[in-house]
């Protein structure tokens, strides 16, 4: 009967350690799993993230690009009419004055926008 109990004692300590040591190995398995799970996951947000602030960076130049074409355009118009009152006022400063025969004004030949 001795060995019949001890037999018994050491089956169920045999079993209570494979069950120990699946319960261990299957606890430490499964959290690896999930770890690699989530470390795909954590890629994939990231390059989402990624992809949209590229995107919000792309829309934020192209809103920049506009607003300075914009400037420019209000700069060229108002060059533009600058140079045109300019060449107006050139054209009736022009016709003001009195030319010779050799194209020499009464000043001596100098006109009031010779370079100095």
């Amino acid at each position: 009967m001795e060995n019949l109990a001890l037999w018994l004692g050491v089956f169920c300590v045999g079993v209570l350690v494979g069950v120990v040591i699946a319960s261990l190995s299957a606890g430490h398995l499964l959290p690896k799993k999930q770890h690699v799970e989530l470390a795909k996951a954590r890629q994939r947000i990231l390059a989402g993230i990624k992809e949209s602030h590229d995107r919000e960076i792309l829309r934020e130049i192209f809103r920049a690009t506009d607003a300075l074409n914009g400037e420019v355009d209000r700069s060229l118009r108002v060059l533009k009419r600058s140079v045109e009152q300019l060449l107006t006022e050139v054209q009736e400063n022009s016709k003001d004055h009195e030319f010779g025969p050799q194209g020499a004004n009464k000043n001596g030949g100098q006109t009031s926008m010779s370079s100095t």
